[in-house]
Parts: C-alpha cells; structure tokens; sequence
C-alpha cells in the first residue's frame, strides 16, 4: 500500500538532511523534528483529541502509558487475554500485574462483567483492546472506570478508523494507542501513536517517550519519572503522514473485502457465524473474524478463495510461559474455546 506519494514524502526528508531531530534535554528539540510534530497534529486534528504523541511502535505506546498513569510494582491492570502480547505483557515493564478478563463470544474483547468480576483494591488500570477492529463496550468500560477510579488505555491498533457512538475508536478512554506497525490498516513500517486530552498524561508520554530521567531536573517536576527511547523517526513520521491522508481509501477496502466474504457465507449454515457488528459501530476490518466450528472440523477453507486463512487467533496468553503465575487453564473459557474451537480469520492485504 505505498505509493508515488509516500515515497516523495521520503525524499524530501532525506534532501532535508534531517533523519531525526530529537534531543534528550529539556528545550527545542525535545519533542522532536518537523515531521513528527506535523504527523502529532495533523492526527490529533483528524481524530479530534487534544494530544497526540508519536512513538517507534504501538508495544512502546503501551508501555509509555503505564509509566504515565504512574503503574507501581503490585499495581493490578485488567487486560484481554486474546490480544497481541504487548497489550498483557505492558503491565509488567513497571512491575504491575496482568489481570485476565475474559472476551465477548460476539466481538471478542473484554466484557464489563469481567473486568468488573475482577477488580480489587488493587486494581488501578483497564487495558480494553479493539480487537479485529471492533472497538470494545467502551461506555460500559468507562462508568465502571468511574465508579472505581480507575484509568482506562484503549488499545486500538487494529481499530483506527473504526466508529463508536459517532466517535474514533482509539479515543474513548483516558489513553488511546493506535499502531503503524506494517500490517496494520496504516503504517509506516514501524510506530505508533498515544493519544489524550488529558494535559498533564500528554505531558508525562512526552517524558517518557525521549529519557525523562534526563531533563525533568529542567523541568521543575516529574523527576520520579524512568524515560526510555521511543522515538519515531522523521521517515517514519513523513510516511504516516501520506497514509493517514489515505485512511479513508485504506478503510474502504477493507469494508469491501469484508462484504465479499459476508456474500460468500451467505450461502453457508447458520452454524458458520459472520462477525457481529453492534449498533452505532463502523468496523476497522483489520480482520474478518468468524465463528465456524463446521469449517474448523472439515477444513473447508478453500471457500475463501484465495484469502489468507488462520485457524484460532492467538492462545490465550496466560496459558504462554511468561503469565502463567498469572492465570490458569481454564481462567477465560470463552478465549479458550475461539482459539481451540471455533475461531477462522481472514487477513485482508
């Protein structure tokens, strides 16, 4: 998906001479080049949301936001078990630990009655995942965050140009993390973006994005603060820019993909489950995920044509070696019975 366009945008960036423009003390160049503070703009503008902040993927996203809701060692942040690792694994970088919430058997993510099944006192942050481009119950979410004054972190990096109640997806909750990992709807090989509307998080992602432990001296506050490296770089930033003027276009064929295969299925059982798109909700079609143990038991995928086809998803990721002092077999039935049993993906390009 890269065109004429993004690869002058390359170009220009490198007769510039400017690859990177990051410095890690407190001034000018602290929140980087000219690309990367144009793309930090002209996405907070495109997704209405006061901040955004680029980083060097949507895992560095994750970890940033920790760090900036202030996750302590202890500190209990309820994740999805049926995600990409980092959105579990985001927890543990400040030594917090990972709570698995079972999914919705009918749009995958976490449910409110599981997150609110295991809050304790301990419990300080959701992690809410749009899986495969559907955003979660967010309003749910939200008022159970509210109730126990919790923060919640969309991560939506399959979801961008997804819709929920006539708002973004990425930008529901307290944090939004979007991905431009190369897979994804937009990329630009590696990197992602953090959103908020919250001045002072905006800050402290900042901080943390470009080694805060190095200028928070300088900046009177937020010295406790542990930074790291990451920073996107401005070839990086120039190619996002180009594709998230493309978003629409990107978006649309994918919506189209999934409307063939929607065709296709029509002529299957009601056994074989398209995906369920709830009210009031515009679908990212990062993948068209369906529910067909028929399929899975005979291996019929060559129905699909030529799409690229997967069986399960991901395992759960309690039951990986790093999580299992988390969580046991058996602790999210519904994601072990997608994985094991039920769940087909198609990949669109």
């Amino acid at each position: 998906m890269i065109g004429e366009e993004e690869k002058r945008a390359v170009l220009e960036v490198l007769d510039s001479g400017i690859l990177s423009d990051y410095l890690a003390n407190w001034g000018d160049k602290f929140m980087g080049g000219p690309q990367v503070q144009a793309l930090e703009r002209e996405w907070a503008e495109y997704f209405d949301i006061k901040h955004a902040v680029a980083v060097n993927s949507a895992t560095s996203g994750l970890y940033a936001a920790m760090g900036a809701i202030g996750i302590q060692p202890g500190d209990e942040v309820i994740v999805s078990p049926y995600s990409m690792v980092a959105s579990a694994s985001a927890p543990l970088v400040y030594g917090g630990v990972p709570v698995f919430a079972d999914i919705d058997e009918d749009i995958f993510c976490i449910t409110p009655e599981s997150i609110e099944a295991n809050i304790t006192d301990k419990t300080k942050a959701i992690i809410a995942v749009d899986l495969f481009g559907h955003p979660a119950d967010m309003n749910e979410i939200m008022a159970i965050a509210d109730e126990h004054g919790l923060v919640v972190v969309e991560d939506a990096a399959q979801a961008p140009g997804a819709m929920y109640h006539g708002r973004y997806a990425g930008t529901l909750g307290h944090i939004g993390v979007f991905s431009l990992n190369y897979h994804k709807t937009i990329h630009c090989g590696e990197g992602g973006v953090v959103v908020t509307n919250d001045d002072e998080l905006a800050l402290r992602l900042q901080l943390i994005r470009n080694h805060a432990e190095g200028c928070t001296a300088d900046l009177g506050k937020h010295q406790e603060l542990l930074g790291f490296n990451y920073r996107l770089t401005e070839i990086q930033a120039a190619i996002a820019r180009v594709q998230l003027g493309r978003l629409e276009e990107l978006h649309a064929k994918k919506r189209y993909n999934a409307l063939k295969i929607d065709i296709i299925l029509d002529e299957w059982p009601a056994s074989v489950i398209k995906p369920h798109v709830r009210s009031e909700i515009i679908h990212g079609w990062y993948l068209y995920a369906i529910k067909a143990p028929i399929i899975r038991q005979r291996k019929e995928t060559h129905i699909f044509w030529d799409y690229d086809i997967h069986y399960g998803y991901v395992k759960p990721i309690y039951l990986e070696p790093l999580f299992h002092k988390y969580a046991r077999p058996g602790t999210c039935p519904v994601a072990e019975r997608m994985y094991y049993e039920e769940l087909i993906y198609v990949k669109f390009s």
